[in-house]
């Protein structure tokens, strides 16, 4: 098969936040999703690059990708994923890093602080975090790096169509991956339905069905693109 592309990047899983040497700042993907895109990718004749966060263990290492890479917060991920940007490669951002990060972190662990009026609470302040596929966008057109596919996912509890096309434009993608997620849909182990999208709209839908299958389904239509 003529690819389009020698090398596929894929991240995954989520990434953390430190409020204290204890405590986080997270969400609930486990990295199946990316995990599986990265196997099926395997099967072709491309260097597979997996980038993956606090995922499950078992989706910690993929077997046969060039190279297994791990982060923890939000700005590493941005700075691994910005050093194996290349010519002609792919970028399956499957990830799901933390939109915030506490703007200080605490030396020693947060204790609870009580008064004769009872438990005090704590105020937690938080700054945006780096937008990591619109940092990507900007670092490709800068360095002038050529043949740069990229594909974007979008995670939404609502309007998921409006929300994945204003992703889309905002970070320079060529593809975006939408589904929805929330209590019992989208994380984990649960079946799921993608809908992808280009800058003409919707152009596939696959599922629902497990992960893996989304996944070989996914890069099927990508290594046609």
């Amino acid at each position: 098969m003529n690819l389009k592309f020698k090398r596929v990047i894929v991240t995954s899983g989520p990434t953390r936040e430190w409020i204290d040497p204890v405590r986080y700042i997270s969400n609930a993907s486990s990295g199946k999703m990316g995990y599986e895109i990265a196997k099926s990718f395997l099967q072709y004749p491309v260097d597979v690059i997996y980038i993956h966060g606090n995922t499950l263990e078992r989706y910690a290492n993929v077997s046969g990708a060039k190279k297994n890479l791990e982060v923890e917060t939000t700005m590493q991920l941005r700075d691994v994923l910005l050093s194996q940007m290349e010519n002609d490669t792919l970028l399956v951002m499957a990830a799901a890093p933390a939109d915030f990060r506490p703007i200080m972190t605490a030396e020693h662990k947060i204790k609870k602080e009580r008064s004769s009026e009872g438990s005090k609470g704590l105020l937690l302040e938080l700054e945006e975090n780096p937008d990591v596929l619109k940092q990507v966008f900007e670092y490709v057109s800068e360095n002038q790096i050529q043949n740069s596919i990229r594909v974007g996912f979008a995670a939404e509890t609502n309007d998921l169509e409006k929300h994945a096309k204003d992703k889309l434009v905002r970070k320079g993608l060529q593809f975006i991956v939408g589904n929805y997620v929330g209590h019992g849909k989208g994380f984990g182990e649960v079946d799921s339905t993608l809908r992808i999208y280009s800058q003409v709209g919707l152009v596939k839908e696959i599922g629902p069905m497990p992960k893996e299958n989304l996944a070989e389904s996914l890069v099927q239509f990508l290594v046609t693109v």
